[in-house]
């Protein structure tokens, strides 16, 4: 049974009608209206205590950087893609999960702040990440390099490593995917009941989403939705897929493709929790979190 603190996430969730940004295309754009008013949220002022905190630009795009106040030598690197479906920002709960990799495994983390639909669109975001890469690259030398990000991010980061293959540049060391967003088709079936436990995510305005930041490509793209890729030659993957959550079956399905296609993928399936668990402040969040840095220190 799920902790009483994930109970409270869910019931939360659901009191505050957060699915209602999902829940139709009027949602969304409101949705996306309001974010837009605010602007994503920025490294709060603790963070800038705790860390260096830094930032360069890629276009007009920022691509921050986190770093330790004492960084050690060969410190892990990490890219990191945050979620949103693409067209809502980067929140105050990625700035956590960061802040919090950073202070317990001294590890330095890049975060571009790729352009977002309808603004932008899936070749433009792919751009700017692909820059940005390129420059973490440069900057780490031959070090490894972990390539990392959650929901929409997660794919667009997926996107990436396919995109790096074929450019023939340094692959990522290794990919962490949480609850990636990869089947942005959206055709996956589900149940009325399998679309009533999720508490955040719903059909019509994820697909509106989609068709946003598809822009001129089809949906089947795999820059638009990495499902339908080529998995051959990608670094190892540690994924994360939640029972509760829409787009929870993609992950299930990249496992199945990656290892038919002889590739390494770590799966970590919790049936009764919901989309992007591992950022939440609850037991589950923790124990995902403890893994996550497991990874990054090894």
């Amino acid at each position: 049974m799920p902790s009483w603190q994930h109970r409270l996430v869910v019931l939360w969730l659901r009191l505050s009608r957060r699915k209602r940004i999902y829940a139709s295309i009027e949602g969304l754009h409101s949705g996306i209206r309001q974010t837009r008013r605010a602007g994503p949220a920025l490294p709060g002022r603790r963070m800038c205590a705790q860390l260096d905190v830094t930032f360069e630009l890629v276009g007009t795009h920022p691509v921050y950087h986190l770093a330790p106040k004492q960084p050690r030598a060969q410190a892990p690197q990490v890219f990191y893609l945050h979620g949103g479906a693409y067209v809502r920002p980067i929140t105050r709960h990625h700035w956590r999960l960061l802040r919090e990799l950073v202070l317990d495994t001294g590890c330095h983390i890049s975060v571009p702040l790729y352009p977002l639909a309808p603004e932008g669109d899936c070749e433009q975001a792919l751009n700017v990440v692909r820059q940005a890469w390129d420059r973490a690259q440069q900057r780490v030398g031959t070090q490894a390099l972990l390539l990392a990000g959650d929901s929409a991010g997660a794919g667009l980061a997926l996107a990436l490593a396919m995109d790096l293959r074929e450019r023939a540049r340094p692959r990522p060391a290794h990919l962490l995917l949480i609850c990636p967003w990869l089947d942005l088709t959206l055709r996956e079936p589900h149940s009325a009941a399998q679309l009533r436990r999720d508490p955040m995510l719903a059909r019509d305005g994820a697909a509106e989403a989609a068709r946003l930041y598809a822009g001129a490509l089809a949906l089947e793209h795999p820059w638009v939705s990495p499902i339908f890729g080529d998995f051959q030659g990608l670094p190892g993957m540690t994924v994360w897929s939640a029972g509760n959550d829409l787009i929870g079956s993609d992950a299930l399905r990249l496992a199945e493709r990656v290892r038919e296609q002889g590739g390494t993928l770590d799966l970590h399936v919790e049936p009764e929790m919901i989309h992007v668990w591992p950022l939440l402040p609850t037991p589950e969040g923790r124990q995902a979190r403890s893994v996550i840095k497991s990874i990054v220190v090894r």
